[in-house]
C-alpha cells in the first residue's frame, strides 16, 4: 500500500506516478457495457469509497467525458488520468483543488497556465492502457523555460492471441512492417533482424555465425530451431525467439510514444521517419538523444512504461534524473489529499 502524499517544500525533481485501475470499482456484467459505465455513479471499491466520491471532484465537463466511454475499464481510466492532472496541479502549483484548471498548449497537451502571471505554469503528460495509469511532471523549476514531458504505457501482451494468429499467417516480418509507417527504416531493420538473447540455451553455449543468423532470421512460431554449427543438438524453440522480438518491438514502440508525447507533434509529425531510437532492450534501453532524457522500465511480465524529458536548458544544469515510478493508492494519496485541500 503506497504511502499517504505529504504537502513539503517543492525541490526540483521529476516526478512519476502509477495507477492501477484494474481493481477499482468492480461491477457485476451487464447485458450492454454502457450499463457497466453507468455504475460508476453509484459502484463501491471493498465497502471503502464509492466511484461517485472520485467524480465528484472532476468538472461537469470531465464527469461527461468519463461517462460517455462504452466500456468501463476505459471509462476508469479516464478517470483516474483526470484525478491525476488536477493532484500534480494542486500539488505542486500549488493551488487548491478547486482552482486546478487543466488547460492545453499550442499541441493540445494538457497543461496549468497559472491565473497570475507571477506564478509558475507546469507541463505534464498522462499516459494508460490496459488497466494502468501514468504520468509524469518536472516540478519545482520555477521561472525557468518550459519542459517538455512524454510518457507512454504499453501491455506487449494485451492483443497477444491477434498478434500470433497474424504473425502465423504472414511471418514476423509482415507484422512489423504493417507498422512501419511510423518507424524509421533503421529501426524497422533493427526490430525484425537484431540478435535476442536465448534463455534456454545449455549453460555457457552463446550462439555465433549462422546459429546466430538463424535467430534473427527466426519469423515464425511453433518451429524447433537446430543450433551448433557441428550436430545441430542445440533446441530452441522459434516461440521463446517470436515473444523476445515482440516484446523488444513494444519496447521501441513505448519510448518512441514517449518521445513524441513529449513533442506534442502526435504520429503526423514530419520528422518521424527520420526519428531513430536504436539498441532498445526490453526492458531498457542503451542509447540516449541529444538533451532528452529517456527511459524504460517493466512493470510485472506483460507491461512496460516509458518516461521522455527534455527541458530548454541543458539537462546537466538542471541535475535531473528519472526514477522510480511512484505506485499511488487511489483513496490515501489523492482522495485524501483532494478534500485536504478543496
Amino acid at each position: 500500500m503506497a504511502a499517504a502524499i505529504q504537502s513539503t517544500t517543492i525541490e526540483p525533481a521529476i516526478i512519476q506516478w502509477l495507477v492501477d485501475t484494474r481493481p477499482l470499482w468492480p461491477v457485476p456484467p451487464q447485458s450492454k457495457p454502457r450499463d457497466e459505465v453507468a455504475q460508476l455513479k453509484t459502484v463501491t471499491t471493498n465497502n471503502s469509497f464509492q466511484a461517485s466520491r472520485a467524480l465528484s471532484l472532476l468538472t461537469p465537463t470531465e464527469q461527461t467525458s468519463v461517462l460517455r466511454y462504452y466500456h468501463l475499464k476505459d471509462a476508469k481510466m479516464s478517470l483516474v488520468s483526470h484525478l491525476l492532472k488536477h493532484l500534480i496541479i494542486s500539488k505542486y502549483a500549488p493551488i487548491s483543488w478547486a482552482n486546478s484548471t487543466i488547460s492545453r498548449d499550442v499541441h493540445g497537451k494538457p497543461c496549468f497556465n497559472p491565473p497570475l502571471p507571477s506564478q509558475p505554469g507546469m507541463d505534464f503528460n498522462v499516459s494508460h492502457q490496459a488497466g494502468i495509469v501514468s504520468l509524469i511532471a518536472v516540478v519545482g523549476i520555477g521561472g525557468r523555460d518550459k519542459i517538455e514531458v512524454g510518457t507512454d504505457v504499453v501491455c506487449w501482451n494485451e492483443r497477444l492471441t491477434h498478434d500470433y494468429r497474424s504473425i502465423e499467417e504472414e511471418g514476423f516480418f509482415k507484422w512489423v512492417d504493417i507498422h512501419a509507417d511510423v518507424f524509421a527504416a533503421s529501426e524497422v531493420s533493427y526490430m525484425k533482424l537484431a540478435p535476442v538473447d536465448i534463455d534456454h540455451a545449455p549453460d555457457g553455449v552463446i550462439p555465433n555465425g549462422f546459429d546466430k543468423d538463424k535467430i534473427s532470421r527466426c519469423q515464425r512460431r511453433n518451429e524447433i530451431l537446430k543450433l551448433g554449427q557441428e550436430d545441430g543438438t542445440i533446441r530452441i524453440s522459434s516461440n521463446e525467439i517470436i515473444d523476445k522480438k515482440l516484446r523488444r518491438f513494444y519496447a521501441c514502440w513505448c519510448l518512441r510514444e514517449a518521445y513524441i508525447k513529449m513533442t506534442g507533434e502526435a504520429l503526423l509529425a514530419p520528422w518521424l521517419k527520420e526519428l531513430e531510437i536504436l539498441d532498445v532492450k526490453a526492458p531498457a534501453v542503451n542509447e540516449r538523444l541529444e538533451n532528452v532524457l529517456m527511459e524504460l522500465i517493466a512493470l510485472g511480465k506483460g507491461y512496460m512504461v516509458g518516461g521522455a524529458i527534455r527541458p530548454a536548458a541543458k539537462i546537466e544544469e538542471l541535475q535531473l534524473k528519472l526514477g522510480q515510478w511512484k505506485h499511488l493508492d487511489l483513496e490515501k494519496d489523492i482522495l485524501a489529499f483532494s478534500e485536504l485541500n478543496s
